[in-house]
């Protein structure tokens, strides 16, 4: 992939594009022209001009880095779970013995089994079956994405990063990636909806571990001109997508997942990567459509060849409208506190 920009946004370093130049593809067009509607109901914003955050003159500490920040420890319920998927030998018996320990972790799977994801023929009323449905390596990456609504004792302070506008975010992102993979005919379709739904766990460390860089970062992206994550870049000297890369490694979940969080907003870097392409274009569509984590900043850059690698130069966005009008709701309550 190259990285050529789809998006009317800036690069950091760069200013306005001149007048007069190439317009955004037409699947890019529409989506913000139906976007717009959207944003204001659901946001009280436009897609493309928001209002300035409230961090003026936010500086990010001294010597702060990537290495620096760590995730809190996972429960013993995930590396259980985590090494039975990894085991060749392990059972659909085995892994639902394991969540069965855990009470919330097993009522959350069932409700997971039970969700428009799956949309069951019959009620999920066993684990065990849960597990046989969902499979074994998906539930226990999807055990991270539960277990992260409850790692932190105290939630973000809620102008660095509202959790239901996170979860609501991530699970629109989910979602559209999944779609995006149905859309090339691909089978393992859940590998992109948990992709998404984790997109952006750096920004939710960030925001409880280390509120002062999350300011710097939302400071930068005051005058509504830059993404978050370039903002993040120019603060920090990293963005969250790199640090939810490395949450991804230290909590050894697949390989495939960890490049897609990391590479969400540059998937021309691991070009392979068709799960980091759909995350990428998801998070974009999201954020046009109104689904906005950080409505402050401007919209992600979205590189111009994933529009072609799903077909998207002919796809009609407002099928990805009811995507979101019939799923968005039911599965963000699957997480959000």
């Amino acid at each position: 992939m190259t990285a050529e920009r789809a998006t009317a946004s800036p690069c950091p370093d760069q200013g306005p594009p001149a007048p007069g130049g190439p317009p955004p593809p037409d699947f890019v067009t529409r989506l913000l022209e139906l976007g717009q509607p959207r944003c204001e109901r659901d946001t009280g914003l436009s897609p493309v001009l928001p209002p300035a955050p409230a961090f003026p003159g936010a500086l990010a500490p001294a010597g702060a880095s990537l290495a620096d920040i760590n995730p809190p420890p996972l429960p013993q319920a995930f590396w259980a779970l985590r090494r039975a998927a990894e085991n060749p030998m392990s059972t659909v018996g085995d892994v639902a013995a394991i969540i069965s320990m855990d009470p919330s972790l097993a009522t959350y799977v069932l409700r997971l089994a039970n969700s428009p994801l799956f949309a069951p023929v019959a009620r999920v009323e066993t684990v065990s079956r849960a597990v046989g449905m969902i499979g074994l390596e998906e539930i226990s990456v999807m055990a991270a994405a539960a277990m992260m609504s409850r790692l932190f004792d105290n939630p973000p302070r809620p102008e660095l990063l509202s959790m239901p506008g996170f979860w609501r975010h991530a699970v629109a992102v989910g979602l559209l990636s999944r779609a995006l993979a149905r859309r090339r005919g691909e089978m393992a379709t859940e590998h992109y909806f948990v992709a998404g739904l984790l997109h952006d766990m750096g920004r939710l460390l960030l925001a409880v571990a280390e509120p002062e860089l999350a300011a710097a970062s939302l400071a930068r992206a005051g005058d509504g001109r830059l993404p978050l994550d370039a903002a993040e870049r120019l603060a920090l000297s990293f963005d969250h997508a790199s640090l939810g890369g490395r949450i991804c490694c230290k909590w050894r979940l697949p390989e495939t997942l960890c490049e897609a969080v990391a590479g969400h907003h540059a998937p021309s870097v691991c070009p392979e990567n068709n799960v980091a392409a759909a995350v990428h274009a998801a998070d974009f569509m999201a954020n046009a459509l109104g689904a906005r984590a950080t409505p402050q900043a401007a919209l992600p850059y979205l590189e111009a060849d994933v529009l072609a690698l799903f077909n998207l130069t002919t796809a009609d966005p407002a099928e990805f409208c009811r995507i979101l009008d019939e799923g968005l709701s039911a599965m963000t309550a699957l997480f959000a506190r």
